[in-house]
């Protein structure tokens, strides 16, 4: 009896150890990424991209991210961080007399490094406000792996092609943000000072237990997180709601993003023409369609018809783009009138249906003149003198 007794008190106190333990797996956390310049306080969306936040988290509790760098920063766009090329070690170190310790890095691979794996988008109707942390990656749309950025000022024309997954959410965390985000940088966008965008540590926490922890290790007062939690924020002496914004209908972004999603991505020839997803020519292209076109009925119907006729050749072109530096440069000079074209409809006043056809149709047409009717009434003169 005395031994039976002894066994139920040691199976009960290994299951009050364990079941908390279990618990705790599950629970919804939140991230401290403590850099040089403050801390970033960063909350997830968990029902919007739960494989994206399961892989991130992974990342973090693994130590990946400890002594990496925010690489690219681009003032009143975003600040990207995570590829573990960029981790600064003692040996990165150089002493001068004048100037105290200074990082002597090769920064030529930085932003293409990765976890040696890819994960698949979870594109969603969450918008690139200030604050918002996505997720980075290449021209195809599952090729993230580690890389995210924040953003620093609204940058809507992101919107449906970078997996958000999360936010920043105290007054600190903005402070950090903004500190970063107005660093000089180089080329490339590297800051200069690096010991300022270095990611020291990054660790999880519970929600559960955030507001303690937080107070305790980095000043984080409780009530800060209290209306955090509570999809509200301390600015100046007010407090603001702070629920993320959607974009268009749930319906609407899947009726228009299919056709793209199922040819693997979004303005593919400008994209391989400009190098980069984030070039500003393509970004300009992309915020056209979803802050004007896709704004209204008769927009949404030519963008679905478009897509189908667009990805029929575009993705075969990309790729000769990326194969012929030459026929590249040559889609670049094309591209320019098409563009400067496009730049009428930023200063439109869009508001009803017949003003969207009228526009994009004056657009269509100015087109088609400048492509071929001027091109076909220089050949007919030069056919005539001669």
């Amino acid at each position: 009896m005395k031994y039976q007794l002894l066994s139920i008190i040691a199976i009960s106190i290994i299951g009050a150890m364990m079941i908390p333990n279990a618990f705790s797996e599950d629970e919804e956390k939140i991230v401290v990424l403590d850099t040089r310049s403050g801390v970033i306080i960063i909350e997830f969306f968990t029902e919007d991209a739960p494989n994206t936040i399961d892989n991130f988290l992974e990342l973090v509790d693994s130590g990946y991210y400890d002594r990496t760098l925010f690489h690219r920063v681009i003032n009143g766009f975003m600040i990207q961080g995570g590829d573990p090329n960029t981790e600064i070690s003692t040996d990165d170190l150089d002493y001068d007399y004048d100037s105290g310790f200074t990082f002597k890095v090769d920064s030529t691979n930085w932003g293409t490094g990765g976890p040696g794996y890819s994960i698949a988008a979870e594109f969603n109707t969450l918008e690139h406000d200030r604050g918002i942390v996505s997720m980075a990656r290449s021209a195809h749309p599952d090729s993230a792996g580690s890389q995210f950025f924040i953003v620093h000022q609204d940058s809507n024309f992101l919107d449906g092609e970078y997996t958000v997954f999360g936010r920043i959410i105290t007054p600190s965390s903005f402070e950090t943000l903004d500190i970063i985000a107005n660093l000089e940088t180089g080329n490339r966008d590297i800051p200069t000072e690096l010991g300022k965008v270095e990611i020291i540590e990054a660790l999880t926490v519970p929600k559960s237990s955030a507001i303690p922890f937080l107070d305790q290790h980095y000043g984080i007062e409780p009530h800060f997180m209290q209306y955090a939690f509570t999809n509200k924020i301390i600015e100046g002496d007010k407090v603001v709601d702070n629920t993320p914004d959607r974009m268009i209908t749930q319906e609407l972004f899947d009726e228009v993003k299919s056709s793209q999603e199922s040819e693997g991505g979004g303005c593919l020839i400008a994209t391989a023409a400009f190098g980069s997803e984030m070039a500003p020519q393509v970004q300009f292209l992309r915020e056209l369609r979803d802050n004007t076109v896709l704004q209204t009925e008769s927009g949404i119907s030519f963008m679905t018809g478009f897509n189908q006729f667009y990805y029929s050749f575009s993705p075969a072109i990309a790729d000769y783009e990326r194969e012929n530096p030459a026929f590249k440069e040559v889609v670049k000079l094309t591209l320019t009138p098409l563009l400067t074209s496009l730049t009428l409809l930023q200063y439109a006043d869009i508001d009803s249906e017949s003003e969207m056809l009228g526009y994009g149709i004056g657009v269509i047409l100015l087109n088609i003149g400048m492509y071929f009717v001027a091109p076909a009434v220089l050949i007919m003169k030069v056919r005539k003198r001669n």
